[in-house]
């Protein structure tokens, strides 16, 4: 008889007399069909926050010395 724990002793005997076969469910099936993890909020580099307040240029300008 099939060894699977799952199953109750009817269905090991179907399994047995080859009459029905269990649904084929693995880990890759209840990961399809889970909800997806929440969206983790937005950080810069490394988990930095971005300071959008004060922006530098690429390419310094004379009035950026001020």
């Amino acid at each position: 008889m099939s060894t699977r724990p799952d199953l109750a002793w009817w269905q090991k005997l179907l399994v047995f007399l080859k009459m029905w076969r269990p649904p084929h469910r693995t880990l890759h099936h209840e990961l399809r069909e889970a909800q997806p993890p929440p969206v983790p909020p937005v950080t810069g580099a490394h988990g930095n926050r971005v300071d959008t307040t004060t922006r530098r240029r690429l390419v310094p300008q004379r009035a950026d010395r001020d």
